[in-house]
């Protein structure tokens, strides 16, 4: 009966978590890495992430079109979907790190349709960023995050894992719409 007695006020005095989504549109450049000069990118991440600051999760979508340029190499793209941990602080302007992984895709088809690249493979991404906001729900979000393809060294019946040669940094930014 003590027990029960205990847990019941344990639970009418734990304070309710207050965590927030927040939703945010981006548009940037790739640069770096395998870009031959800064390319045109655009996507959108959900971060699910406590007001007080905190640890939350993210999910991270990204296109670049025309990747490896636009050099007798045809249609190219890289695509990237990333499930991150988020360490995050509280107020208006929240300071952030983030990293994670998922699906690192590559598309690269000649003029002639002859020569065909579809990759899907696992990648891991890092960054951090700032968000302002006002008392509102809209604000801005700055981000800079490196990627990074990994491979399978030896194509054999074990799970090996190393780092690719195909990588690029990220710089974006987008309006934050929290909810």
């Amino acid at each position: 009966m003590r027990l029960r007695s205990l847990s019941v006020t344990l639970w009418l005095a734990a304070a309710p978590l207050q965590a927030e989504v927040l939703l945010t549109p981006f548009v940037g450049g790739a640069v770096g890495g395998d870009t031959d000069d800064a390319k045109l990118t655009y996507g959108g991440s959900m971060t699910f992430a406590p007001q007080d600051g905190g640890l939350g999760l993210a999910v991270d979508f990204g296109y670049t079109p025309d990747f490896l340029g636009e050099s007798g190499l045809g249609k190219n793209n890289v695509t990237t979907l990333m499930g991150n941990l988020v360490l995050i602080s509280p107020g208006n302007a929240r300071v952030y790190g983030s990293g994670g992984l998922g699906l690192f895709k590559t598309r690269v088809e000649d003029a002639t349709g002859f020569f065909k690249v579809d990759s899907n493979e696992l990648g891991i991404n890092v960054g951090a960023g700032v968000i302002f906001r006002s008392r509102g729900r809209v604000g801005f979000q700055g981000d800079v995050r490196y990627f990074r393809n990994l491979t399978d060294p030896e194509p054999d019946d074990e799970f090996d894992v190393k780092l690719g040669g195909l990588d690029f940094w990220r710089i974006t930014g987008g309006i934050v719409l929290t909810f």
